[in-house]
């Protein structure tokens, strides 16, 4: 098996072409970006919330769009997610309410869960969520941003997977409910929705400010030109070619908030003094100084991206030292 940072690098719902349903089944997954798989799996299909009860509480949710074809690329060994050795479909042992075969691990636990005990073997198997979190934490191009943002399970996180076309029918969602509707059918639902997903136009570095002051506590050092958009280019680079990325920086402007962290989605976000001050305010005592809001975000993404220099102790590195008069 390959290192396990490799493990299931693309996307839960891959970026697609343009194409038509009504193509041959044959020429069908080539044209909505899916590469030819083997026939005894799909290239992609739609996971229901499967429930031995017509109407279970937690079916409600939307399906999931798993892109199959673009995470067997990425793995050698199928029971990195087919953790039994069984090649079938997840809803065999874990539905809505569990099941016996199972251990009664639930789907939405099945899927979600970050704490997993290894098994006897000493293999510790992952979860949908678990091996996402694996990679932007341990990826080095991905471990500079997540060192210091760690990503809110809000609905913008949830819709990244937690999508299907419009042209599912209620009739389809029924039989995926029950577990009963055709792979045909599921993968004719997953390609129409990868072919509907569009890319996202992220905003061009060129649209940044170029430099930025950073001078409020200037004191014995020079205020900090900070070169705003060598860093913005630099994260827009990381995520060009990576699907994974793709899919969760689902907004033009969520680069933004790798710095601006607490700040809405917008081009042009509040400064970071708005919000940290340069002593402990004692009606948010946990809220760093400002000074402390800077170093953290600067040197936790150098650290987390293994950046050698400048050093954290190299103040000169960042600060030029303030000219001081001579004494006469």
């Amino acid at each position: 098996m390959r290192n396990g940072k490799a493990l299931l690098l693309a996307a839960v719902i891959a970026l697609a072409g343009v194409a038509c349903l009504m193509l041959p089944e044959a020429n069908r997954a080539v044209a909505v970006g899916l590469e030819e798989s083997d026939a005894e799996m799909p290239n992609a299909t739609v996971l229901f919330p499967v429930s031995e009860k017509p109407n279970p509480k937690g079916a409600s949710m939307t399906p999931v769009t798993f892109n199959h074809q673009a995470h067997v690329d990425k793995i050698d060994d199928c029971t990195a997610c087919h953790h039994t050795g069984d090649m079938v479909a997840c809803s065999t042992c874990h539905t809505v309410e569990g099941k016996a075969e199972g251990n009664f691990i639930t789907l939405e636990r099945a899927m979600h869960a970050t704490k997993i005990a290894p098994r006897k073997d000493g293999v510790t198997p992952k979860s949908c969520v678990s091996c996402h979190e694996e990679q932007y934490k341990e990826r080095r191009e991905c471990a500079g941003c997540h060192e210091i943002v760690t990503p809110k399970r809000d609905a913008r996180w949830c819709g990244v997977c937690h999508v299907v076309t419009s042209k599912m029918t209620p009739e389809q969602y029924q039989l995926g409910v029950a577990g009963k509707l055709s792979a045909e059918d599921r993968t004719a639902l997953a390609e129409a929705t990868i072919e509907e997903r569009k890319p996202v136009d992220y905003m061009a570095p060129e649209a940044c400010p170029y430099k930025v002051v950073i001078g409020s506590l200037s004191d014995k050092f020079e205020p900090n030109l900070f070169n705003h958009r060598r860093h913005v280019s630099s994260l827009m680079k990381r995520i060009e070619g990576d699907n994974l990325a793709k899919a969760f920086h689902s907004e033009p402007e969520i680069l933004c908030t790798t710095c601006h962290h607490r700040s809405p989605l917008s081009a042009t976000p509040p400064k970071c003094g708005s919000c940290h001050s340069a002593k402990i305010d004692p009606r948010v005592p946990d809220r760093p100084t400002l000074k402390a809001a800077y170093h953290l975000q600067c040197m936790g993404c150098h650290d987390g991206m293994d950046v050698a220099r400048p050093l954290d102790t190299s103040c000169a590195s960042c600060h030029k030292p303030r000219a001081t008069e001579n004494a006469n």
